[in-house]
């Protein structure tokens, strides 16, 4: 412990992360920051080579660290031995509502002949209670005596893609080790790049800190769409009574509707804890209502949009829409569990056409969803003008809204962004749903 203590006072500390993903990457540029020597490890061979070449696969994270360190980078785990600190970043997505944790499993199998005495393997992947007990502590105890000659300890992630005054000098970090040396070294760790840590009581604490944060997000998520479903019924504007509500500067936080959730946080997390709640005896309630408004959510401002246009175009017998934005939340190019393919996909089983636009993403990712693979189209008057509708999925700043209202035959906005050109509306273009 004195030994890996010293390594991180005086900076000599040697680290690896394993998985250069949206969690991985932006850590490691992080601690590259800082001058700590930096390995990477992803079994995904085009990232590396991204990587090695300088060029950015996540647009938001300029890395040219590795083009001149090409031997800092590599999709196998060999590295790991000459490594003091180790760091999985790894997905863990679920697989017919259970947690997957084979990402996880596998990257253990293939790092366990490279462990020794001395070290510290952090897992900073979002998991259920006791995950990090039952895939690396009770592998390592083994082999270890964990706490004396082997460290264990956990970080739940708490990145924000596309906020760019997001830092890990305003936001605390959540830090947590199997044993009380384990906690020490941990938190001395992340302090080299964190300006306030906090250390959990326990790594079961620690692990359900990142699923109640995600867990809030998911119900009031649910809960404001739900929200505007009533609103619509009251016929009364959903976001001003969201803007009245704001200004209250205690107990409330705002949130605002949309057309689904998305992510890899919110649309998973909430099921890794009720997955394991039930397998202690208990069925939670609300976490399974909020997770089905969310996801019905989609569903049903489809099924408004077209029987709108039906009863608008009743000889119409095909219908062309123009879906706006493919990422899951705005300005970022990350489209994990986008709503914006839940609307591909009810749209095609409907065997209705459509098209989309996304500066992010000049074209979609072939099998994300029913093997769908469009590209964007080109933004200008004359294309906007071939559909029958825009469809607002997610809200990016740099997109042009006045133009696109100016083109459009019809725009349904899931997101509230047209309500400054709502005013002057008057052919009625705009429809919020």
């Amino acid at each position: 412990m004195k030994n890996i203590l010293k390594k991180i006072t005086n900076k000599s500390i040697i680290i690896t992360i394993i998985g250069l993903g949206y969690v991985g990457l932006p850590l490691t540029y992080r601690f590259i920051k800082k001058k700590i020597k930096t390995y990477g490890i992803d079994t995904d061979e085009k990232k590396v080579n991204y990587l090695i070449n300088g060029k950015n696969y996540i647009k938001s994270i300029k890395i040219n660290y590795f083009k001149k360190n090409k031997n800092r980078v590599f999709s196998s785990y060999n590295i790991v031995s000459k490594s003091d600190i180790i760091i999985i970043c790894l997905p863990t997505p679920l697989k017919r509502n259970k947690p997957d944790l084979s990402y996880i499993k596998k990257c253990m199998k293939g790092i366990l002949p490279y462990l020794k005495e001395g070290q510290m393997l952090i897992l900073e992947s979002t998991v259920y209670p006791g995950a990090t007990n039952e895939i690396l502590i009770s592998k390592l105890k083994q082999r270890f005596v964990i706490g004396k000659n082997f460290f264990i300890g956990y970080s739940p992630e708490r990145e924000n893609p596309g906020d760019k005054y997001f830092s890990y000098q305003k936001t605390p970090k959540v830090v947590s080790g199997h044993t009380k040396n384990c906690s020490l070294i941990i938190e001395k760790f992340y302090k080299i790049i964190s300006k306030k840590v906090y250390v959990s009581t326990s790594i079961a604490v620690a692990e359900t800190s990142k699923l109640l944060e995600n867990l809030y997000r998911a119900v009031n998520i649910g809960l404001i769409n739900e929200f505007k479903i009533i609103c619509k019924k009251l016929d009364i504007d959903v976001f001003d009574v969201i803007d009245a509500a704001s200004t209250k500067n205690f107990g409330f936080h705002k949130f605002t509707p949309g057309p689904g959730w998305g992510g890899h946080c919110i649309p998973i997390d909430p099921f890794y804890l009720s997955w394991i709640s039930r397998k202690k005896g208990y069925d939670p309630k609300l976490i399974s209502v909020s997770g089905k408004i969310n996801t019905l959510i989609s569903k049903r401002i489809v099924d408004e949009i077209i029987l709108f246009i039906k009863n608008k175009y009743r000889n119409k017998k095909k219908i062309r829409f123009l879906i706006i934005g493919l990422s899951y939340k705005k300005n970022v190019d990350d489209d994990r569990e986008s709503p914006s393919y839940a609307f591909f996909k009810i749209l095609n089983n409907k065997k209705i056409f459509f098209d989309y636009y996304d500066p992010y993403f000049p074209q979609t990712i072939l099998g994300r969803v029913n093997k769908i693979k469009k590209k964007s189209i080109k933004f200008n008057s004359k294309n906007i003008s071939k559909y029958d509708a825009s469809i607002i999925i997610t809200d990016h700043d740099i997109i042009d809204y006045k133009k696109l209202y100016k083109s459009s035959k019809l725009i349904f906005d899931t997101r509230g962004v047209m309500k400054k050109l709502q005013k002057n509306d008057k052919k009625g273009k705009i429809i919020f749903v």
